[in-house]
This record gives structure tokens, C-alpha cells and sequence, in this order.
């Protein structure tokens, strides 16, 4: 029997947080409840940065008090011990964090260098359980082998789950391959992040052919990163639920057409009424 994927599903923050216009709160919590509802329990719910950064993710802490009682694993992003205070306050207990083998990622989303942004998660972190942590690695398929293997080391003093991030969607076959394997070297625990290209699906196979079993999706195949030119919509929840059906890959996942009409909704400016 084929081993069974998981999906993290990122859609109510990865992919919200670059919506041009603002997305009323209640809309955020009918998505997450819909997403429970077709039993994807492993969500990232908010994000715990600046909200003059991304003004979508400025009502995060509302969001997780309204669906924190639902049946599901809740994430929430937090970029410095700041984030994370924040996001303790409202009772979040899973935490995914991000940084990257490339410099200057973490020039354009942290304002530091690797050392720094890794140095302020490593003290923020310290009493956190690392099976609550989600570890992203950014720009993972740009990163040389040196890169990688420092990255994973350090990544893993964080947290036991390490994302392998295709961030611009413009990792060649070659580097995808070869990142995921050095990857492995450190830990099985890892799990893949697509932006669209070309070869999306194509990633999907090779990763899932590596042993990789875990991927992040986003319902609608809403989302791209803001702070890095090109970055497109992510890989939709909808369309890896296909592939898995298509070669009889369980995935665990039902109805998904409420939380495609909220998307819908979402997208064209909708809010809840009454």
C-alpha cells in the first residue's frame, strides 16, 4: 500500500496574508471551521508579526480565540520572541518559525543576518518543547550544500519538523533533488513548502518518490510570499487531494467544497453577514 500523505494546511494565513485588500475576521474563522469540517487538522490559523507589515494577519489573535476550541492542530507564524509572546497570550501552543541559508532573505523579511535571526529564535525558543515547533527553511533550493548542512543543524536545535521552502518557485529539478537529500541526511522529519512553476507537480512526485510524506497546501491555491519578487500562489490543497486520488494515495481529506466557496468569497471582498 502507498504510504499515506499528510497535508499542513496554510491557506488561512500563507495564503490571506497577501490578499490586497483586508479579509473580514469572521471569514477567516468559517475557512478554518470549513477546513475541520473536510478534517484537515494541521493548519497554520495567524501570523504573529508587525501588523503594519502584513495589516491581514493584524487580527490573528482574534481569529485563534474564535477556533481555538475546534478539533484540529493550530500553528501560528512568529518571526521574534515578540511574535511569540504574543501568540502565548491567546493560548497558541504550535509554533512555526522561519529563516534562511540565504543571506539575504533574512535581510529582506528579519532586517538581520542569519547568525541574528537564528540567535533570537534559539533564546525565544528555549523553553518550548521542539515537537511544537515548525521550522521553515526559506529559499531552501537556492542554498549551496555548505548552506544546507549548517541550516538543518541549526534548524533542529529549534524544532523537530524541518519545511523545505520553494520560495520563488524556481528551483531547477537538480537542486530540488539535491536539496531534499541533504536534507535526509539530517532527518526524516521533513516536509516540503511549493509555490506554482512549471514543475510543481513534478516536485511533488520526486519528494514524495524521496520519502517525503508531508506537504504544505493551501486551499484555493491562495498565497505567495510578499517579500520576494516573483513568488507565486502556493500548492493548492485541492489539486495534491487529486493527485493523491489519482494514484491511490490516501491523504485522509473529504468534502473540500465549502472551504472553496469561502476562498471564492474571500477573493471577491465578501464578508459575513447577520
Amino acid at each position: 500500500m502507498n504510504k499515506a500523505i499528510r497535508i499542513y494546511e496554510v491557506g488561512p494565513r500563507d495564503g490571506i496574508q497577501v490578499m490586497q485588500h483586508i479579509v473580514d475576521t469572521d471569514l477567516k474563522v468559517k475557512l478554518i471551521e470549513s477546513l475541520v469540517k473536510a478534517n484537515l487538522k494541521d493548519i497554520e490559523v495567524g501570523s504573529f508579526v508587525h501588523p503594519k507589515l502584513v495589516p491581514n494577519m493584524a487580527d490573528s489573535a482574534e481569529v485563534y480565540e474564535k477556533i481555538s476550541h475546534l478539533d484540529g492542530n493550530f500553528g501560528v507564524l512568529v518571526p521574534n520572541g515578540k511574535g511569540l509572546s504574543r501568540a502565548q497570550e491567546v493560548g497558541a501552543k504550535m509554533f512555526n518559525v522561519f529563516f534562511s541559508p540565504v543571506a539575504s532573505f533574512n535581510i529582506a523579511n528579519h532586517g538581520k543576518t542569519y547568525d541574528e535571526v537564528f540567535e533570537q529564535y534559539y533564546i525565544a525558543l528555549k523553553d518550548i518543547p521542539r515537537d511544537r515547533v515548525r521550522v521553515y527553511l526559506s529559499m531552501s533550493f537556492h542554498a549551496t550544500k555548505k548552506q544546507m548542512h549548517k541550516a538543518m543543524k541549526d534548524a533542529l536545535m529549534l524544532g523537530d519538523k524541518v519545511v523545505l521552502c520553494d520560495t520563488d518557485g524556481k528551483a531547477s529539478s537538480e537542486q530540488f533533488y539535491h536539496t531534499i537529500r541533504r536534507a535526509l541526511e539530517h532527518t526524516d522529519n521533513v516536509a516540503i513548502h511549493l509555490h506554482q512553476s512549471t514543475k510543481l507537480m513534478q516536485n511533488v512526485a520526486t519528494a514524495y518518490d524521496m520519502g517525503i510524506t508531508e506537504f504544505d497546501c493551501s486551499i484555493g491555491g491562495m498565497g505567495g510570499c510578499p517579500f520576494v519578487e516573483g513568488s507565486k500562489a502556493n500548492l493548492a490543497t485541492e489539486d495534491l487531494v487529486q493527485w493523491c486520488k489519482e494514484r491511490d494515495i490516501p491523504c485522509n481529506v473529504g468534502d473540500l467544497s465549502q472551504a472553496l466557496e469561502i476562498v471564492s468569497k474571500i477573493k471577491n471582498h465578501q464578508v459575513v453577514l447577520g
